[in-house]
């Protein structure tokens, strides 16, 4: 594996870049940005971007490229783009590994807990957040022996997986994603129902788009399921974690302090 960005900034102004922030992976030049031009990431709407944040106009914003991650193969044939509805949003170095390339790294800590027929864990993907950095928040099931727990769309009186986040101010949460889950017939409900079992691992997108100086959070992650076996249910559960985060502090810019 092996990882190159690309600017329109001059191969001296990269190298201080690189020196300054002890990067060790190669910064790629593209002086008047015909590469950029040939992907076509030149943004033509920086203006209207800007003005969407509350930026005033500066002559200077203009023909900036689409920041995102382009992944290649090892025939070097794109795989994957990865790019963002807000030109502000970044991903994590983990979580793009982990999202691009499916390779997950166990975390140091995670929040667990359990219920009858269902252990859980949660962590993210960073200890740190930053001010529009896209974080992953990954749920790990683990389903006792003999039980599953449904995917939606359920029929009536059933509970399907889900995950709840606590609200914080500033803090935009994107959909989970789950494994494909396997068919479980049951004559009497219908045409079959989704089923997970085993251990089973889901993620989502969480990225703080509150000015900086939000402040350290517990971000809190509800799991709602429903355990069955083959012949009958458990009551719904509903299984809260805490997960901590902590924000730091932009590149050359000091935290305004915290609201009280």
């Amino acid at each position: 594996m092996a990882l190159f960005a690309i600017s329109y900034d001059s191969v001296a102004i990269l190298r201080d870049f690189a020196t300054t922030h002890r990067i060790s992976y190669p910064l790629l030049s593209d002086e008047g940005s015909r590469v950029i031009r040939a992907l076509g990431l030149i943004n033509e709407r920086v203006q209207e971007d800007h003005a969407a944040y509350g930026i005033k106009p500066n002559p200077r914003h203009v023909d900036l490229p689409y920041p995102g991650v382009f992944v290649l193969d090892a025939a070097a044939v794109v795989i994957q783009k990865r790019f963002h509805d807000s030109y502000r949003e970044r991903e994590t170095g983990s979580g793009l590994i982990a999202q691009a390339l499916g390779i997950f790294s166990e975390p140091e800590t995670a929040a667990s807990g359990a219920v009858t027929a269902v252990q859980a864990r949660a962590w993210l993907d960073s200890p740190t957040y930053a001010f529009f950095q896209r974080l992953t928040l990954t749920v790990e099931l683990t389903i006792a022996p003999g039980f599953h727990v449904y995917a939606a769309p359920v029929p009536e009186g059933l509970v399907p997986l889900s995950v709840e986040i606590a609200r914080i101010a500033g803090l935009e949460v994107g959909s989970a994603s789950w494994p494909a889950p396997r068919r479980f017939e049951r004559p009497e409900l219908g045409d079959g129902l989704w089923v997970h079992e085993g251990t089973v691992r889901g993620t989502l997108p969480l990225t703080f788009t509150g000015a900086p100086g939000g402040g350290d959070h517990r971000i809190g992650v509800t799991i709602h399921d429903q355990a069955c076996d083959d012949s009958s249910c458990l009551m719904p559960s509903s299984l809260r974690l805490e997960v901590p985060v902590q924000e730091v502090a932009l590149v050359g810019r000091p935290l305004p302090p915290a609201k009280a």
